[in-house]
């Protein structure tokens, strides 16, 4: 499969797995910019066929800009090898655990 397709396919199965849509044409957009958003988060996603990626913090920091500009939370989101790999901040990542301690629901 190349890039093009494993990257549409991650998209549609992010927006199915986190009760979200895909926004199309999420580069050329001015606003919804991530590639998922849910009621809760949105989501940044990539797609590589070797068996590394280049994270970059200018990535991250768009990527939650654009998802606090739209009032969700930010997701980052590398499939490689066939696995699906989550970055979040570590301010997220603790209101998870702790919600997660609360017995709270996590968001998507």
């Amino acid at each position: 499969m190349n890039t093009k397709k494993a990257s549409l396919a991650q998209e549609k199965r992010a927006a199915m797995l986190h009760g979200g849509s895909v926004n199309s044409g999420s580069g050329n957009q001015p606003w919804r910019k991530n590639d998922v958003r849910t009621p809760d988060t949105s989501w940044e996603l990539k797609t590589t066929t070797k068996k590394q990626y280049t994270l970059k913090s200018s990535e991250l920091i768009q990527a939650e800009k654009y998802a606090l500009l739209d009032g969700r939370e930010m997701r980052f989101g590398v499939e490689m090898e066939g696995r699906n790999w989550v970055v979040l901040s570590e301010e997220d990542y603790l209101v998870l655990t702790e919600k997660a301690r609360d017995g709270s629901e996590a968001p998507g």
